[in-house]
């Protein structure tokens, strides 16, 4: 948690590039810079799903479950040349909370994750961005699930380096590729972590053109897992909300492999569902 605390404080002190002369400054930028991640199903967010697992090897619970998303990524500031206040640098934090409720089960809390991470991004052009920083996740056992079935806390937490780069190679399209090296580790847990993905975004051709539909696939692997691959996919569609950049979504979901929730890494499964998504 030290050094996590030392790298915040460093990005926090980084100046703005000052490769152009007009280089100003906007706190709590009210846009996103850095491109979202959307089918990652373990980002900071907010949502609300129904899911149903016709494969799962947790056991004691049952194939339906609520899942709940609190939180998402807050634009700290944005330095950018003055006349183009979408390239530049900007620091980001993202918080977050998610968690697993047994429908079966009374609605019983089968695990939660505590999310945050802070990032600093650079996009040279519109298209194209990086971004570094540091996550946390810290992983828990509902109580509910603990009392039930006797399973007690591992003490799951990731704290990791990560770097990542975005491109959107056509007005439509859009690809990811991002890594993580984890540096606290208990003796069960490895260090490496990739992540890649493909989005694409549809024409606003719906409600007076207000409305489109988008598709998207995220892929990770875990050095922990043998590498092996969890796939997670949405479709759906983006509404705005009349306030600025912000937008719902509700959206198809679908994943397959290790569990989203930490305590349960070792745990494959397979779901379907259908959520609402709240967009900051």
């Amino acid at each position: 948690m030290s050094k996590f605390l030392v790298v915040c404080v460093l990005l926090f002190l980084v100046p703005p590039v000052r490769a152009e002369a007009d280089t100003i400054a906007m706190l709590t930028p009210p846009s996103i810079f850095y491109p979202v991640y959307i089918a990652d199903p373990v980002r900071p967010q907010s949502a609300i799903k129904l899911l149903y697992f016709p494969s799962s090897e947790i056991p004691e619970v049952g194939p339906g479950r609520l899942s709940l998303h609190l939180g998402g990524r807050f634009g700290l500031v944005r330095w950018h040349p003055e006349d183009e206040p979408d390239r530049g640098l900007q620091l980001d934090f993202e918080g977050g909370f998610l968690a697993q409720f047994d429908l079966q089960g009374g609605l019983d809390n089968i695990g939660w994750d505590g999310l945050f991470g802070i990032y600093l991004s650079w996009l040279p052009k519109r298209d194209l961005g990086f971004r570094i920083g540091m996550s946390h996740d810290s992983a828990h056992i509902g109580d509910e699930f603990a009392e039930s079935t006797g399973r007690k806390r591992i003490n799951y937490t990731r704290e990791e380096i990560t770097a990542g780069v975005s491109w959107r190679f056509t007005p439509r399209w859009q690809v990811y590729g991002d890594g993580g090296y984890s540096y606290t580790l208990e003796e069960f847990q490895e260090s490496w972590r990739l992540q890649a993905g493909v989005q694409y975004f549809g024409k606003r051709n719906f409600w007076n053109e207000r409305m489109t539909w988008y598709a998207a696939l995220d892929l990770q692997s875990f050095q922990e897992n043998e590498w092996r691959v969890r796939y997670t996919s949405q479709l759906g569609l983006i509404l705005p909300t009349g306030r600025g950049t912000s937008r719902y979504r509700i959206a198809v979901e679908a994943g397959t492999g290790r569990s989203v929730m930490g305590e349960f890494f070792f745990r494959d499964e397979t779901y379907i569902g259908v959520g609402w998504y709240f967009d900051f």
